[in-house]
């Protein structure tokens, strides 16, 4: 069976944002969450499920086995990008929303080069045994293509290091790296629309 991209129904966000959860709760940088594994997965579902992605400038993505989803992408559309937006002086109340609000400040920073009428793709996660399979792949492109069409002058998207390479194969550059409050590294990239295409 080959797995289709479309459009996420916004009330299938909560299937999709634990998926993401399963997806990342095993990378060191969510460590910060908390040390006990069980409390971890639970905390990254909890977040995942609950972030709002409801915005008429998100475009949500999944990757699709027949009904199930088995993998998802999120883009904020040019001008949009929630990091940018993001209130240094607004903290959230829960530690989680403070590990995060952290975490987007870093990124806000990174994108202070990048034009303000920017794109910008994430969170993109694959089931954890579904990866490997060229999900991931499908995702970016489909990703690409959703951002172009709001003609962005650059798509941004932001990655621990070792998905660097993986990114970079699919067209994206890196513009720079900064470290969260915790030691850990995130690199900011970017690819250009072909002014030919």
């Amino acid at each position: 069976m080959r797995v289709t991209i479309g459009e996420l129904p916004l009330e299938r966000w909560p299937e999709a944002g634990a998926l993401a959860g399963r997806a990342f709760w095993t990378e060191a940088y969510m460590r910060v969450f908390a040390d006990d594994p069980v409390r971890r997965f639970a905390t990254l579902q909890d977040v995942y499920a609950r972030m709002d992605v409801s915005s008429p400038d998100i475009t949500r993505l999944a990757a699709f086995a027949g009904s199930h989803i088995v993998g998802v992408a999120c883009i904020d559309r040019p001008g949009t990008c929630s990091f940018c937006a993001t209130d240094p002086d607004r903290t959230p109340d829960d530690e989680p929303g403070r590990v995060l609000h952290a975490v987007d400040l870093v990124i806000r920073d990174l994108h202070r080069a990048l034009p303000e009428h920017h794109a910008n793709v994430g969170p993109i996660a694959v089931e954890p045994q579904m990866q490997g399979l060229g999900i991931g792949h499908q995702l970016v492109e489909a990703a690409w293509a959703a951002a172009l069409a709001h003609g962005p002058e650059t798509v941004a998207l932001d990655c621990d290091p070792h998905l660097q390479t993986f990114y970079e194969s699919h067209g994206f550059r890196p513009i720079g790296s900064g470290t969260d409050p915790w030691g850990f590294e995130i690199v900011a990239l970017r690819r250009d629309p072909d002014p030919h295409e």
